[in-house]
This record gives structure tokens, C-alpha cells and sequence, in this order.
């Protein structure tokens, strides 16, 4: 399947005095990519946390290549890299499509937790299943 691809617009109050979007905000962008996948696939946050199940950010990797502007338009392009017994790893490509300049790339691995206790746990049997038919080959 090919990566889940999702437009952000750069709001002016997520630049710095510069005029680009500060460091910080890419971390949001991932976020919503992210949980867009999730809906997408057929198991959106809110439904695992309902059933008592998180999925913090255990590990985050990301490379700038070029900035972002206020008011760019950026695709976040976002798949399921690896699915273990309790994480998921997704990767992420953050494109500005209207010169095609390549912003950023990312992987980013969430641990499964049971949220009363915080402690790690297996991950879901729908969730590994429509985490395994969503990854992709990039």
C-alpha cells in the first residue's frame, strides 16, 4: 500500500522571527499525519483509548532539509515501517509539493501501553491487523 499522504498549511504563529516554521511545530505535523493514517486505516486514537490502550512516543528521529515557510502548503507522507509485539515504527517524508523541495524525513516509534498503569503491553489484534495492511514498501 502507498504511504498515507497528508496537506498541512504552515500557520503564521508556528514561525519564528525568521519566518519559518519553528523546529518544534514538524513534531505536530507528524502527530496529525499520523493519527490521519490511523483513521484511515479503520482504528483512530480515540477508539484505543477508550479501550484503555496508548501509544506514547517512545523514539523520534528527525532530519531537516530545507524549511517551511508561513502559508506553505507541506504533504506528510506517512507508513508503517515496523509493527513488533508492543511498538509500531512509522516513517514520514514532509514535501513541499508546489516546488517539490523535500522539508523533512522522520521515523518515529510509539510503544503500546495499557493507560491506567502506564505499563507496556501487547499491541491490539485489530490493531496489529490494520497496522500490517497498511504498511507499505518505500
Amino acid at each position: 500500500m502507498a504511504p498515507h499522504e497528508h496537506r498541512i498549511t504552515v500557520r503564521y504563529g508556528e514561525t519564528d522571527q525568521m519566518g519559518f516554521a519553528h523546529h518544534a511545530n514538524y513534531m505536530l505535523y507528524l502527530e496529525e499525519a499520523r493519527t490521519a493514517l490511523m483513521a484511515a486505516s479503520g482504528m483512530p486514537y480515540g477508539e484505543l483509548e477508550a479501550r484503555g490502550i496508548g501509544l506514547p512516543v517512545r523514539k523520534a528521529n528527525l532530519r531537516y532539509r530545507a524549511p517551511a515557510r508561513f502559508e506553505d502548503v507541506l504533504a506528510v507522507s506517512v507508513w508503517v515501517e515496523r509493527v513488533g509485539p508492543a511498538s509500531i515504527t512509522f516513517g514520514y517524508l514532509i514535501d513541499r509539493p508546489a516546488d517539490g523541495v523535500h522539508i523533512a524525513s522522520a521515523t518515529m516509534e510509539l510503544a503500546s501501553i495499557k493507560l491506567e498503569s502506564g505499563v507496556l503491553c501487547a499491541l491490539p489484534d485489530d490493531l496489529r491487523a490494520s497496522l500490517e495492511r497498511t504498511q507499505a514498501a518505500v
